[in-house]
């Protein structure tokens, strides 16, 4: 387990923002792979060898232009699962719960971002690990190797890696497949992680379920009710005599 929450732990720090301590976590997760996993190690060697080559600017610059203004290589794994659908919020709140729950340190990152999930996944008793990894982080990393792998990010040797070692804890991973992609592209038949999946894939709200008692108890949806009137609802003589009285005040000017 502390070799586990070591690993991990190692990947999420480089998967952060770069910094002095790149080039040593680097170094140090090839030591830590090279007899388990030699392909993995090989990637982590040559990730190494480029941070040692180019200079810090370079290195922030790439890591900016890989993952923050990169979609499809986010660092967000609820994005990968959701995008933009509603759902990602409760995905985002049940995060904060199993960061809280285990007692992990929030930093400027979402909830939701790899650098909180393996922390998370390193914490987690082996069965509940297993169903996370499996309904949430595999389906995101396949994406995003997938792009990694187009642009040739020095990254992906990173992401490639960190998939073959957390195979090795839980089992191999289904790469992202027409299935998924479909969802993607068609909202309206498929709206949603929620909404009608296509065949094989699962919904990782299902696997990997919200908590019975959210907040502390059932949440009861009630109307709002507006403490304004809408434009529309006022009678046409008051609005009439406002229009008019702006217009003489601005006269008046």
């Amino acid at each position: 387990m502390l070799e586990k929450e070591r690993t991990l732990g190692t990947i999420s720090r480089l998967l952060g923002y770069p910094g002095k301590h790149t080039m040593q976590s680097a170094e140090l997760l090839y030591l830590l792979v090279r007899d388990e996993l030699p392909g993995a190690a090989k990637g982590v060697s040559e990730f190494g060898q480029f941070v040692e080559q180019c200079g810090e600017f370079e290195l922030e610059e790439t890591y900016t232009r890989t993952f923050d203004v990169n979609p499809s290589c986010a660092l967000e794994i609820g994005w990968h699962l959701f995008g933009e659908d509603y759902m990602r919020g409760q995905f985002l709140v049940r995060m904060r719960e199993e960061l809280s729950k285990y007692k992990i340190a929030e930093s400027g990152e979402l909830p939701d971002h790899l650098t909180h999930a393996l922390p998370v996944l390193a914490a987690m008793p082996e069965k509940e690990a297993q169903a996370f990894a499996h309904a949430c982080v595999f389906p995101a990393l396949h994406k995003m190797q997938e792009s990694l792998e187009k642009n040739e990010s020095p990254y992906g040797k990173l992401i490639r890696c960190l998939v073959m070692l957390l195979e090795t804890y839980f089992g191999e991973s289904q790469p992202w497949g027409d299935n998924d992609k479909k969802l993607l592209s068609n909202g309206k038949d498929f709206p949603g992680q929620n909404g009608p999946r296509p065949p094989g894939m699962d919904d990782p709200l299902r696997s990997y379920p919200m908590p019975d008692q959210a907040c502390g108890g059932n949440v009861e949806l009630v109307p709002l009710h507006l403490q304004y009137q809408t434009p529309s609802a006022l009678p046409l003589s008051n609005i009439s005599e406002s229009s008019q009285s702006t217009r003489m005040k601005e006269g008046s000017k």
